[in-house]
């Protein structure tokens, strides 16, 4: 298993012998100088220049995130299987959900009851954009649960049955939000745990951590430090992920207090080997 960090001052935990991944900030960078065990690899993605992402991807064990979302008219598949060429990470993870700019933002956040796009069109264009990608990129392909925290005309996305649908179908693992997952299955008006059995867990592949917290009134996907909460289903989630390689902390504050979150999961992740095709270990400079 590894513990990661997300170079977006996010960090990362995986699993499939410990493996740590971590932000790619220079505080982060500056820690890991000093404590090369305190993440396994780190977790980088486009919103690094290509130059930041190759760099990183020869010096550190990486994984690959896009926040592309597959429900969507058209993925590029040429420009994902490019990054992945020019970083060779172990899966690419994507988003399962509609893509992250307007209108599509705005009708999630003002929680306009008016579907883009209906079920059974999102179905076909998720399961579409996944075949186009399966045909250029030749490493496993992992689509991240998302947060919905007020109902919309979307809120099939965060359906057990349309994950277990569009994972299984598009041969794709699951990455796990835990935070997106107390987000849902509080709209939902259902407990974690309860969301969580419904998943298809047996094709969890990553799982994110992060804490939620409420605001006007909703949990919310916040990125706040992990609460005793947090660590409890994390502790209940691990048992239930057969294929887990990776457990990734997502976490954008001070460094003092990323730092302890790495040290508590360390207690959950010990130190391992990376999953990436990296033959060893390489410790990261303290600056570029």
């Amino acid at each position: 298993m590894a513990l990661c960090w997300l170079h977006h001052w996010e960090k990362s935990t995986a699993l499939a012998n410990p493996l740590l991944a971590a932000d790619g900030s220079d505080a982060l960078l500056a820690l890991l100088d000093q404590d090369p065990h305190l993440v396994d690899t780190l977790k980088i993605g486009p919103w690094l220049d290509l130059e930041q992402m190759q760099w990183l991807a020869a010096t550190y064990p990486i994984l690959l995130h896009c926040h592309d979302g597959v429900v969507q008219p058209q993925l590029n598949a040429p420009q994902l299987a490019g990054w992945v060429e020019q970083t060779a990470p172990p899966w690419l993870s994507l988003h399962l959900g509609l893509p992250e700019h307007n209108p599509y933002l705005f009708w999630q956040r003002t929680g306009i009851r008016w579907p883009l796009v209906n079920q059974r069109k999102a179905t076909i264009a998720a399961l579409r954009n996944l075949e186009a990608l399966h045909r250029v990129i030749h490493v496993p392909i992992a689509l991240e649960n998302q947060a919905h925290h007020r109902h919309s005309g979307h809120d099939y996305l965060v359906s057990p049955l349309f994950i277990k649908e569009i994972v299984e179908k598009g041969n794709t693992h699951l990455l796990l939000d835990l935070g997106h997952v107390r987000v849902s299955a509080a709209m939902r008006h259902e407990t974690p745990e309860s969301y969580l059995d419904q998943l298809p867990l047996e094709h969890v592949i990553e799982i994110h951590v992060s804490g939620p917290a409420l605001y006007r009134g909703r949990l919310r996907d916040l990125h706040h430090p992990l609460t005793a909460v947090d660590y409890d289903l994390l502790r209940y989630t691990l048992t239930r992920c057969s294929q887990l390689k990776a457990v990734t902390l997502e976490y954008y504050g001070p460094v003092e207090i990323l730092r302890d979150q790495l040290h508590q999961l360390r207690q959950f992740i010990p130190p391992s080997p990376s999953p990436s095709n990296h033959s060893e270990q390489v410790r990261l400079p303290s600056h570029r």
